[in-house]
């Protein structure tokens, strides 16, 4: 029977006698020409292999890419949780590419979310076998038998038979259709915080990230790019460069259709990275630098400002917004400002390719490797099957890993020298050269009436939209705007409108698509209406909040959202931060919220601002509800991870443009939060028993808003352009 006639739950059960175990695997339909044509590992439901060894070892593969956000370790626990063995006995090992598992990628925080039922699925059938076979080797009654620690036992006569004696006759059994799942009452390892699996190794220096791969015979190699965005080579004098010891080779490297995919460069081959730098030095290149030559963030900002003005693509438009706006008791407006940014992981771009006539194998750091696959195959010919990717664990990656030119550049070298080729990127490389969270300029204007009701409210959006870019098939508004978002559907009048701006800037994917801009845009307004209404801003988001009830919402995290899980969020948020509570001169709190990918998040930020402007950030308090929790302990470390990135970015994050190319070119001027400037951070996890949700993105946009109402709580000042600024906070 082929994979495409095979039922949704059947399995794959490999004999002891072929593997030395028992190997399970869900595997679900698939049309193989449609897979192998577009990108395989972005298009089926989630599989997972869980072996048995005879010599009682129980290996999870944990399918998706670790990038930091704890799926190595969150992953198989869910599988083992069902499975029935001790945490301590499990071995966890980092999957490549394979059609068998379906979707593998780190992106939108659905790692968790759309594995959960299917992992469950995979350690309960292989546990409901091993039972089946422990009764039949007893000749018990089989619901006399339960499994427990890596083995079966039976309740009247207390005989146990570990997993290890009963990998040959479970093997041998027909899989089961459906089976039963434990009752999350009896959970024994979701819900409890785990280390992550890799953290010992991590500590000690042996785990291998991507820059850590070697390959024998491998060739090394860094590539020139124009500072100016798009432009071309035009031609290029290698004398110099190959005439440095060490250089092998000199090579151009043409652009692809899809910028996204690859740049137009040159790249420099050589016997170490060191060499290939030097060789870059000496290279001298002549540019085509096309229409974007005089871009700058001035220019920009003056489009965006055009924009703005006018009516733009109005997305969704309740009511009368300006007859409401027009006979409002008050009227209020406001500009918001975002700037480009970085995703400055501390592992730069890299990836090791290996090309040869038959075959190509990859090995790197990435979100997506289903798209190193399809571009792979693009650049060499080679079908898809015979393109083997190795996931590398990742120094971060924040939605940049989620682009794959590092793997194209490596396949198209190791192509052109006949070598196994590392492609290695310098922090100015990766900085000069990222597709960045796309700038921003949102106008925003609302009404009240003579209660303080909010009335009309009306934004229109411009922004450096990363799917016109790309020259994406999706509308440029996408992740860029969200019209089912709150307060929409909360205010009578309310129009949302949005204006792509023509650049050439390359711009993508980065933590928190759109809701990074847009809930700092929507919670300081609302901060800004609950002052002008002489309302606490508690109080005003739950008035406005209502009656819990769901409420429709198209965008990722959908298809609607629970308004009575969000205000739980703020209610606890203001309780536990004090709320109302004095403080001292110049300190104040600020509280944010949103709904984001399936969670729901309150944050309040505590600063103190000195006369001089001085910013300290004091403490955070943070309240997530993600559903059920499967490792609090790295649900912990990413509520503080994305508040800490978030806050960086706040205070410090900016990419400028002029003479259309990038200006900062290391950490000197994009510079990173310090460790004395990080807050105190209290987490609470709301208890859950829903469906499990991501939590990689969540807590990042709250806090540049939460931050900026406090201040102006503390000083009377509006923050409404980031980052923050000295003289934003003097006086």
């Amino acid at each position: 029977m082929s994979q495409s006639q095979m039922n949704r739950r059947q399995f794959l059960t490999v004999s002891a006698a072929a593997g030395g175990g028992m190997v399970i695997a869900i595997t679900v339909p698939f049309d193989a020409a449609t897979l192998l044509a577009a990108e395989p590992a972005e298009t089926f439901a989630p599989n997972v292999y869980v072996t048995i060894g005879t010599d009682g070892a129980v290996t999870i593969m944990a399918k998706n890419p670790e990038i930091g956000q704890g799926v190595k370790t969150a992953l198989p626990m869910i599988v083992a949780e069902e499975l029935e063995v001790d945490w301590e006995d499990v071995r966890v090992e980092q999957a490549d590419l394979d059609l068998r598992f379906g979707p593998q990628y780190a992106g939108g925080s659905t790692g968790v979310t759309t594995n959960w039922d299917a992992l469950r699925r995979a350690g309960a059938t292989a546990r409901e076998m091993l039972i089946t076979a422990a009764a039949a080797a007893w000749g018990a009654d089989r619901t006399a038998c339960f499994a427990r620690s890596g083995a079966v036992h039976h309740r009247p006569s207390g005989r146990s038979l570990p997993y290890r004696d009963l990998v040959d006759a479970a093997a041998r059994l027909p899989v089961p259709e459906d089976v039963p799942l434990k009752d999350p009452g009896a959970f024994r390892i979701v819900g409890t915080p785990r280390r992550n699996v890799d953290a010992e190794r991590i500590v000690t220096g042996s785990e291998r990230f991507g820059c850590d791969v070697k390959v024998p015979g491998m060739r090394h190699a860094v590539i020139e790019k124009s500072p100016v965005f798009g432009a071309r080579v035009r031609r290029f004098d290698d004398a110099r460069a190959r005439a440095v010891p060490g250089v092998l080779d000199v090579i151009e490297i043409p652009p692809m259709d899809n910028p996204t995919h690859r740049v137009s460069g040159v790249a420099v081959v050589a016997d170490s990275t060191w060499a290939a730098m030097r060789g870059r030095e000496a290279l001298v290149v002549e540019w085509e630098e096309g229409p974007h030559k005089n871009e700058s963030s001035q220019g920009l900002r003056e489009q965006f400002d055009r924009l703005t003005r006018e009516r733009g693509k109005v997305l969704r438009d309740d009511g009368d917004v300006d007859a409401a706006i027009a006979a409002a008791e008050r009227a209020l407006e406001a500009v918001y400002e975002v700037p480009f940014l970085a995703h400055a992981p501390m592992e730069p771009m890299n990836c090791v390719a290996d090309v040869r006539a038959d075959r190509c194998e990859i090995w790197g750091p990435m979100q997506t490797p289903g798209r190193a696959r399809g571009l792979a195959a693009a650049i060499t010919g080679l079908s898809p099957e015979k393109i083997a990717v190795h996931m590398m664990r990742a120094g971060g990656g924040f939605g940049r890993r989620l682009m794959a030119d590092n793997a194209a550049e490596a396949v198209t070298l190791s192509r052109a020298v006949g070598a196994p080729v590392q492609v290695v990127w310098t922090r100015e490389d990766d900085l000069r050269h990222d597709y960045y969270r796309p700038a921003g300029f949102h106008r925003v204007r609302a009404g009240l009436d003579a209660e303080g009701n909010i009335v009309a409210w009306h934004v229109h959006t411009a922004t450096a939209s990363r799917y016109r870019f790309a020259g994406s098939d999706e509308p440029p508004e996408s992740t860029e705007v969200f019209p089912d978002a709150f307060p929409a559907g909360f205010v009578p009048n309310f129009r949302l409108a949005y204006s792509p701006a023509d650049t050439g800037v390359p711009t993508g994917a980065w933590r928190g698509p759109g809701k990074n801009a847009n809930t700092f845009v929507d919670e300081c307004f609302l901060d800004e209406i609950a002052h002008a209404a002489r309302a606490d801003p508690v109080a005003l988001r739950l008035r406005l909040l209502g009656a819990p009830r769901e409420m429709p919402y198209r965008d990722h995290g959908g298809p609607t959202y629970h308004t009575g899980r969000l205000k739980r969020v703020i209610e606890l948020a203001a309780e536990k931060s004090g709320w109302g509570s004095a403080l001292p001169a110049r300190r104040g709190r600020g509280i944010a919220a949103l709904f984001m990918f399936g969670a729901y998040v309150a944050e309040v930020a505590e600063v103190t601002v000195e006369e001089g402007g001085a910013l300290r950030v004091d403490r955070v308090v943070a309240v997530v509800d993600c559903g059920t929790v499967v490792n609090p302990l790295g649900a912990r470390a990413q509520i503080e991870g994305g508040i800490l990135h978030g806050l960086s970015a706040t205070l410090h994050g900016e990419v400028t443009i002029a003479g259309g190319g990038a200006v900062p070119g290391n950490f000197d001027a994009y510079p990173l939060l310090r460790i004395t400037e990080a807050p105190p951070i209290e987490i609470h996890l709301v208890e859950s028993t829903a469906h499990p949700q991501g939590l990689g993105e969540m807590t990042l946009p709250a806090i540049a808003p939460a931050l900026g109402n406090a201040i102006f709580a503390a000083t009377g000042k509006r923050i409404r352009r980031l980052p923050i600024r000295p003289e934003d906070l003097r006086g």
